[in-house]
């Protein structure tokens, strides 16, 4: 079974917040756990007890605070520590976050971003457990990239019927139903490149 990412978000502002849990709700196994405003009393002791894979912080949120709680969450070396930014953020903010997600960018380069910060994480049970077949993957490729049962079977050299019991052994396993679920699961999971996806049909 796949690993599943737990994200808790701290976050002031209502749209930015329902905005990430929104694009995160895009990504096969990653979900918000929790939203938090950043003047809840015991803030780190809160998310920490989250057991989070990652931490989103916008640094207004927690601005009285920030040195503190950023000191803390960094003594955690599991927790991917990432900070909602904006391109005008200086330079003793941004150094105090690993990793960045910029508030400025378009949806497709926060998700490309995002997917690049935790895709190690994703991709590690993954190797052990490989629940899909070589000939699976090459089938899944090919539907990401846009292509139609006949000319997926063009292409491997098999028969159209062949390409559908495939596809269904596929959406089986994996249990996601749509071209864009089983889309960001190998994007998720490298199988694909994102601007393949992108520069499609």
């Amino acid at each position: 079974m796949a690993k599943t990412i737990k994200i808790v978000l701290i976050e002031q502002a209502f749209l930015l917040a329902a905005g990430i849990e929104s694009l995160v709700s895009e990504l096969h196994g990653v979900f918000v756990e929790q939203v938090y405003h950043g003047s809840e009393h015991s803030l780190t002791d809160k998310v920490l007890g989250h057991k989070p894979d990652v931490i989103i912080v916008d640094p207004h949120a927690i601005e009285n605070q920030l040195l503190s709680v950023v000191k803390n969450f960094q003594q955690e070396p599991d927790i991917k520590l990432v900070g909602l930014l904006s391109t005008k953020a200086p330079d003793n903010i941004k150094s105090r976050f690993a990793y960045h997600l910029n508030r400025d960018d378009c949806k497709f380069d926060l998700l490309e971003n995002l997917k690049k910060i935790i895709g190690n994480s994703l991709e590690k049970p993954a190797k052990k457990n490989r629940i899909l077949s070589n000939r699976e993957i090459e089938l899944l490729k090919q539907v990401c990239l846009g292509n139609t049962n006949q000319e997926i079977a063009d292409k491997l050299f098999l028969s159209v019927h062949t390409v559908m019991t495939h596809r269904k052994n596929i959406t089986k396993k994996l249990g996601i139903k749509t071209v864009s679920g089983l889309t960001v699961y190998a994007l998720m999971n490298n199988l694909v490149d994102i601007r393949e996806v992108e520069n499609r049909g």
